[in-house]
């Protein structure tokens, strides 16, 4: 079947589900059921960080990720001018530039950077360079290549050596264009180094993505993560990632949501949800109200455990009425910057982690269905962030809409832009991360006579290069918006992580 008969809103998915398109979403607000709400315009910049404050995350505080940078270039009397780069080739006004990208990009990502504006000629400087990044305990290297004749890329190829399987250090080697002849084998060695990655461009630019890619490695292996589940309190920390991961004791929390219930905070909180909310369906003012609960009841988790992050083995106990829906909290942790996760899923929960570090953008967590009709993707949740374009962005439209397994609650679905590019990704281990890409198709509707069921918030996605999408393995993937791979495969490299395709083998 072509494109464009897959994305007509004519077309069924699912046994006959409404297939519902932004305009015709926005149109349904003003005579669907349920109270009215404020209808907002342009970039709604409250959220309920002005009630209680942001969560605090890696890197909010004064401890930075600490980035050593060199230059590799023979000294003068050895440099040979005739050859790449070329006579043309100005090495301070080039090195000038490197480091005035670098230096901005760590001022806008909050990153320690030391550079080293001697250049490395020889061995004995590159050891000394990698002798004083040991020293200072640093995060990573940034190596740039300046020359392909004397010395150059041997001075990286003499630090992983040095370096050795020091996972603390990883190397981000940079080789503008025109700086090396490529020959076959001269990314071997790094390709098989661990915690290292390559990158060869002809945009001095792209150097603020390998510097995120570093700092989110950093911010990684500084985040606490509480899990909600069972009856056990310990800490265990994930390799290679470096994550902790506190479990926290079901009984806990509830007493931690018990003492909320005179929260001052809640009434802002609910009103605020209410405010933003493009409208209302099925949700009471009670129930909105206890999801504001819920959120307090997060925040307060976060700050006794000390974590940025939570999830939560909520699915039995909210439709057993054992804790209030966690969905609302969920999508405004998510929307400030930090992670609310369904069902003490750990691996997605690293994977909503890493979207935010690396990629700025919050994830959508969701259950997996398929379309064997059109071999087309979609899933479904009852929480999702309004935040996908990123978090200073314009949020998207969404309603308030009961858990809809649960049949109560108050719980958000949000409209997903049509025909976007998006990632689909999820950690299979703490050592190895799958991936895929394809085009968010449209939005599916669900409404009690319709014909349909699963969660709030769904989407029909196609799959780039998935012959069969029964093949995708896993089920609590993310979606993020974008096409993300190489930025991903550059990270995957500097964590020592393994890069499979979504449908196996490696990406």
């Amino acid at each position: 079947m072509d494109r464009e008969s897959r994305h007509g809103n004519s077309a069924a998915f699912g046994g006959g589900c409404p297939l519902l398109g932004r305009r015709q979403f926005l149109a349904r607000l003003g005579a669907a059921g349920g109270a009215a709400l404020v209808l907002n315009s342009g970039v709604f910049h409250w959220s309920a960080r002005n009630v209680m404050g942001r969560p605090a995350l890696p890197g909010d505080g004064p401890e930075k990720a600490l980035v050593r940078v060199g230059f590799l270039q023979s000294p003068p009397g050895e440099y040979m001018e005739m050859g790449w780069p070329g006579m043309e080739f100005d090495s301070d006004a080039s090195q000038a530039l490197y480091t005035d990208a670098l230096e901005t990009a760590a001022a806008d990502q909050g990153v320690s950077l030391t550079v080293q504006n001697e250049r490395l000629g020889n061995d004995k400087a590159v050891d000394a360079f990698l002798a004083a990044a040991l020293e200072d305990g640093a995060d990573g290297a940034v190596l740039v290549n300046m020359e392909a004749q004397t010395y150059g890329v041997r001075g990286m190829y003499r630090f992983l050596e040095q370096r050795g399987e020091r996972r603390g250090l990883p190397l981000l080697g940079f080789v503008p264009h025109g700086t090396l002849h490529h020959h076959p084998g001269d990314y071997d060695a790094f390709r098989v180094a661990p915690y290292c990655f390559l990158a060869s461009s002809a945009d001095p630019s792209w150097l603020a993505t390998g510097l995120r890619a570093l700092n989110a490695r950093w911010r990684l292996a500084n985040t606490r993560l509480a899990v909600v589940t069972g009856g056990e309190d310990r800490e265990e920390t994930l390799d290679p990632l470096g994550t902790v991961i506190r479990f926290v004791p079901m009984e806990r929390y509830k007493e931690i949501e018990a003492a909320t219930a005179d929260a001052p905070e809640i009434e802002a909180i609910a009103r605020l949800y209410q405010e933003k909310a493009q409208n209302t369906l099925e949700p009471s003012a009670s129930e909105i109200h206890d999801a504001a609960r819920a959120y307090v009841a997060n925040r307060r988790l976060l700050e006794e455990t000390d974590c940025h992050g939570v999830s939560i083995n909520c699915f039995g106990p909210v439709t057993g009425r054992e804790i209030l829906p966690p969905c609302l909290a969920f999508m405004q942790l998510l929307d400030e910057g930090s992670v609310g996760v369904c069902e003490a899923d750990i691996f997605p929960g690293l994977t909503q982690l890493l979207s935010r570090y690396l990629l700025e953008k919050p994830g959508f967590l969701h259950n997996p269905i398929h379309d064997t009709t059109q071999n087309l993707y979609a899933g479904g949740h009852c929480t999702a962030p309004t935040r996908m374009d990123g978090l200073n962005a314009e949020p998207a439209p969404y309603m308030l809409r009961s858990h809809h397994e649960a049949g109560f609650g108050a719980v958000p679905q949000v409209l997903f832009r049509e025909d976007q590019p998006a990632t689909l990704w999820r950690f299979l281990s703490p050592g190895s991360l799958m991936i895929g890409m394809g085009v968010i198709l449209r939005n599916v509707d669900t409404h009690r006579h319709d014909g349909v069921g699963g969660c709030r918030t769904s989407f029909v996605m196609e799959m780039d290069d998935v012959d069969d999408v029964r093949d995708i393995r896993e089920h609590h993937k993310i979606l993020t918006y974008g096409r993300h791979l190489h930025t991903v495969r550059v990270w995957a490299g500097l964590a020592g992580v393994a890069l499979e395709r979504v449908t196996g083998g490696p990406a």
